[in-house]
């Protein structure tokens, strides 16, 4: 079931199944739910990926002379004529404008030489680079990939070529040059790690893995691959593999909040609770300002029912972010299984007044109110009130969202404990047609039928309920026999 909360939307999952009826000897209906309400499942705490693009002129490159020469030729003797303009004259200025950084000046020599000499690979790469180094990525294609096919070998050349070709989103392009690249240098984790940015650019979340993966086995304290890995494995659902990658960054980069909270975004995804609230609560000592962390943090207590620790963590974040309605929903599940249920329905009335479409937050109120009502030590009419107060809450749920199961069965509920038993079996008939199967309804439909007097009923729902449910069904058994 989903909700839409602003612009995002955010998966509402049940605490626990919601019975309804788990009804005490004296007949009237009992608990409404043995975990209580409902919990949004916050989005990560870390909401995007960072930017991870090469530069243009990647780690220890840049341009060169032609091979085979360490130094400049000599001077004419000054009674000589100089000697004929050459492509390697042309490229060794074309070098020493690059070295100088005058990239501009650099161009007009190299594009003589590469006219005069269309095959002369290093005089191709070093336009290509000038070319790269001003951001003309298109132009600087062409002299690369010349470079790249006069001199297969060259390990530079077809890191360059990637590198341009990725700054034009040409992905798949980039992932065959850095390929040959790692090819050339199998010993070289940048290389590798060059090659999973790219591949995970063009849409292969394997072969990106798998480049990140021989990275990090090539220099073991290569952080940045390491979390490059986990991300990938985010993306795709491996929230297992992706939590031990983000774990290795964490042992390599201890202070590295963002690590700490991917580690909890994954662990939490995972359904490992306990490893996420440690890792979101480092993550918080880091980043002691951060409102998703500290929302995140909460969750993950509740789902570990650690209440009053994650009741004092969502606090924190809505005091960082009070319009947070998505913590405000979950701080009201925390403190409705807490046994705070007139705190909770204090919160929870301030935010339907401000924000009266959160299917989530009447839900909760509803529940609230019924436990509420439950109680010990009310008055009838106490009671009574208090369950009407539920059935309009349950009332509004469905009516924001009329396919939701679980919401039509609680509206079943508290409609029985004030005595509606008709109106009731209708909401736990409409439940059970929007999820076929569901044995909270199967059990509270049959008492409903047996409190309005049709036991025939009653009985064969009850019979479905046993083939369902065994032991549920025997609880129900002694309440309409």
């Amino acid at each position: 079931m989903r909700e839409r909360v602003g612009s995002k939307i955010v998966v509402v999952g049940l605490a626990l199944m919601l019975l309804g009826a788990a009804a005490v000897a004296s007949g009237r209906q009992g608990e409404l739910s043995g975990g209580v309400g409902v919990f949004v499942d916050p989005p990560r705490a870390r909401a995007s990926v960072r930017p991870r693009e090469r530069t243009t002129a990647p780690r220890k490159y840049s341009s060169r002379r032609s091979r085979g020469r360490s130094s400049p030729p000599p001077a004419p003797p000054a009674n000589r004529r100089a000697p004929a303009v050459t492509a390697e004259s042309l490229n060794e200025k074309g070098e020493a404008a690059i070295t100088a950084g005058r990239f501009g000046e650099a161009l007009e020599p190299l594009r003589q030489a590469v006219k005069l000499k269309p095959d002369f690979a290093d005089a191709q790469y070093n336009l290509g680079f000038a070319l790269a180094s001003l951001g003309n990525h298109a132009e600087a294609v062409g002299p690369l990939q010349r470079a790249s096919q006069l001199d297969p070998q060259d390990a530079e050349a077809a890191d360059q070529l990637a590198a341009a070709l990725s700054k034009l989103g040409r992905h798949a392009e980039a992932a065959a040059a850095y390929e040959q690249a790692a090819r050339l240098n199998p010993r070289d984790a940048e290389a590798f790690h060059a090659l999973g940015v790219a591949h995970e650019a063009a849409g292969d979340a394997d072969r990106a893995a798998e480049a990140y993966k021989r990275a990090a086995s090539l220099k073991p304290d290569f952080a940045e691959a390491l979390f490059d890995l986990g991300d990938v494995y985010y993306a795709n659902g491996k929230f297992t593999e992706a939590a031990a990658a983000y774990k290795q960054v964490v042992r390599l980069t201890p202070l590295n909040a963002e690590a700490q909270t991917n580690l909890g975004d994954a662990s939490r995804a995972a359904g490992r609770f306990a490893d996420a609230a440690a890792a979101y609560r480092e993550a918080a000592r880091l980043k002691p300002d951060d409102a998703d962390v500290r929302h995140n943090l909460g969750y993950s207590l509740g789902r570990e029912r650690r209440w009053p620790e994650a009741a004092d963590a969502l606090r924190q974040a809505l005091r960082l972010r009070p319009e947070d309605t998505e913590a405000a929903v979950n701080l009201a599940w925390v403190l409705n299984n807490s046994g705070q249920f007139q705190e909770s329905i204090n919160a929870l009335t301030r935010l339907i007044a401000r924000r009266p479409d959160l299917t989530a937050a009447h839900f909760n109120l509803g529940v609230a109110y019924s436990r509420l009502a439950q109680s010990g030590g009310r008055k009838d009419s106490e009671r009574k009130s208090l369950f009407n107060q539920a059935v309009d809450s349950f009332k509004q749920a469905v009516r924001l969202r009329a396919d939701w199961a679980e919401a039509h069965n609680n509206l079943g509920v508290a409609l029985g404990s004030t005595g509606r038993f008709k109106e009731a079996v209708a909401s736990h008939v409409e439940a059970l047609r929007l999820k076929p199967g569901y044995p909270g309804a199967l059990f509270n439909l049959s008492y409903a039928y047996r409190k309005s007097g049709d036991k025939k009923q009653a009985m064969q729902v009850y019979q479905q309920l046993v083939a369902l449910n065994p032991g549920l069904a025997e609880k129900l058994y002694p309440l309409i026999k």
